[in-house]
């Protein structure tokens, strides 16, 4: 199994050099190359899923070398194991990871006749950013991560800069330059923690390990490091805004999300699924993988600030959507709102919050990716996002109204689907640890309810209605839409799974939480819980029978 996730891991590497090396490929052969790479890597991808041990819990991963280290050897350094090509996966890393592999065939299908033009390289881009976002989900090494968290920047860079709309080089840039700025001052925080390790660890062994790191750190000598902070210049807190800046532009969090409107409203469909779908992720799983697990002192003293930017990206996230005319900028400030919510239960710092946090970085990832492909089918078919210029497609494009409407649900958080399975969670996870901040993060489903209503109404119900060139009889001759193709087969198949898994995990979310929920066990176990988090000890009834309570039930 170990090889197994490096064979998955690289395959897709191998797959984008093939389709480099051959530039002159005509878009119908590169397609088929790209689409037949992703489906062995989504393939694989189950096989890992299925084999995966449920109750691994934190420092524990799954499918890594059985030699007693993390790894192989690859950059030899004194005084300790060195940098190591180490691959695993835990409960935090595993659906992210699946659900890059589920996301590429998707953005794959939703470029199947869009992109003729230098097809070769499109789709050589998409698989080297799902192998970069592949090797940094399964990184045991904080050097190997940090590779893969700069190297995933470079495929989606050159997406939006050559096959994005007309400000699609601004749009690049500011990405590139926002994510890079945050990245090194992320890698400052990587580095100390290195340091802090080295010198006050046990042992004194200089490990740039993942699991060491987290197990180190919390026996540390350094009584200035294991006290609560007293202000912003203690140890943790510094560390903790250090790794805070990339990730919270990655995220993105409000102030931090000024790049992503015009990154995606710039970005072709397969950019757009790829950049909401996954790579938004990377911010939140590291919070979790490094702030929360590394630092939690510093997350502590800290809490008011971050769930007041985590209620901020919200509100301000679903009231801008409000505003939109387009319906890609709407989807777009729609996903700061929903990342907020992310934040929100990563910050609660309790079991019931960061479940809910994992499992909604899934659901928005199928959700938001499923929107922006739908979007795309729009796009294609009428050169247009605006919502005044489209409605009642219903009754032209039953199959995509189908899937809008179905999408648009799950991503309002309607009970049954599986948006309401990661939002409540979190909501109920900020309750028990402030109210104050759990009613005001309520408030967002509310507007999310009402913006994506908005947007459902607009686009699929009312009376028909199509831009000038599209309406009926637009061909002179009394023959109705004859331009308008109806859903391919293609952009069936790209959308179908994510539907069933919506309804999958509203409706049973049961082993998508059985896999996560030792690991992040482990990490809410560095906070002290709420009364309501806590395991109570059983009650003995008046006829002799043992009751346990929901709270110890959980617990096991």
């Amino acid at each position: 199994m170990p090889t197994l996730l490096v064979i998955t891991v690289l395959l897709p590497l191998f797959g984008s050099a093939a389709l480099l090396l051959a530039p002159k490929l005509d878009h119908k052969s590169a397609r088929v190359i790209a689409l037949g790479t992703a489906l062995v890597t989504l393939a694989l991808t189950v096989l890992l899923v299925v084999n995966f041990d449920k109750t691994l819990t934190t420092p524990q991963f799954a499918f890594q070398p059985k030699n007693g280290l993390y790894g192989l050897s690859w950059v030899a350094v004194p005084g300790g194991s060195g940098i190591r090509f180490a691959f695993g996966l835990d409960g935090l890393s595993l659906w992210v990871f699946a659900l890059t592999a589920l996301l590429v065939i998707t953005a794959i299908f939703s470029s199947w006749e869009s992109i003729k033009e230098q097809a070769a390289a499109h789709y050589a881009l998409i698989l080297a950013l799902e192998a970069g976002l592949l090797g940094l989900f399964a990184s045991l090494d904080i050097i190997l991560f940090y590779i893969f968290f700069e190297f995933s920047l470079l495929p989606l860079f050159f997406l939006i800069g050559i096959y994005g709309g007309p400000e699609r080089r601004r749009a690049a840039i500011t990405f590139f330059l926002y994510t890079l700025v945050g990245s090194l001052l992320t890698l400052l925080g990587m580095i100390a923690l290195v340091v802090i390790h080295r010198q006050y660890g046990p042992g004194h062994v200089l490990t740039f390990s993942i699991p060491e790191l987290t197990e180190g750190l919390k026996s540390l000598t350094w009584d200035e490091w294991r006290a609560a902070p007293t202000s912003w210049t203690s140890p943790q807190v510094l560390i903790f805004l250090l790794l805070f800046a990339g990730f919270a532009v990655k995220v993105p969090l409000v102030p931090f999300h000024t790049w992503l409107p015009l990154a995606h409203v710039e970005a072709p469909t397969a950019g757009s699924i790829l950049l909401a779908g996954v790579l938004l992720k990377v911010g939140s799983y590291g919070f979790l993988r490094f702030n929360m697990s590394m630092v939690p002192q510093g997350a502590i003293y800290l809490f008011p600030l971050l769930a007041t930017i985590a209620v901020a990206g919200i509100i301000y996230g679903a009231l801008t959507a409000l505003a939109q005319t387009d319906v890609k900028k709407l989807v777009a400030y729609s996903s700061v709102s929903h990342l907020g919510f992310i934040a929100l239960g990563t910050f609660a710092m309790t079991g019931t919050g960061m479940d809910g946090a994992v499992i909604q970085m899934l659901n928005h990832g199928l959700n938001t990716g499923a929107l922006f492909a739908c979007v795309g089918i729009i796009y294609e078919r009428y050169h247009t996002r605006e919502m005044a210029e489209l409605s009642g497609l219903w009754k032209r494009l039953p199959i995509f109204a189908f899937f809008f409407i179905l999408t648009g649900l799950a991503s309002a958080g309607v009970p049954g689907l599986n948006g309401f399975t990661g939002e409540f969670p979190i909501l109920l996870g900020m309750f028990a640890r402030s109210r104050l901040f759990g009613v005001l993060g309520a408030t967002g489903m509310i507007f999310g309810a009402y913006y994506i209503f908005w947007m459902l109404q607009k686009f699929a119900f009312g009376p028909l209605h199509e831009p000038w060139g599209h309406s009926e009889h637009a061909d002179g001759h009394g023959n109705e839409h004859p331009q308008i193709r109806p859903v391919g087969w293609h952009e069936i198949a790209g959308l179908s799974p994510i539907m069933v898994l919506i309804v999958v995990i509203g409706v049973y979310p049961k082993p998508f939480f059985d896999r996560l929920r030792p690991t992040v066990a482990t990490i809410a176990a560095n906070y002290p819980q709420p009364e309501f988090e806590r395991p109570r000890p059983a009650v003995v009834s008046t006829d002799g029978t043992t009751r346990v309570s929901l709270a110890q039930d959980r617990a096991r």
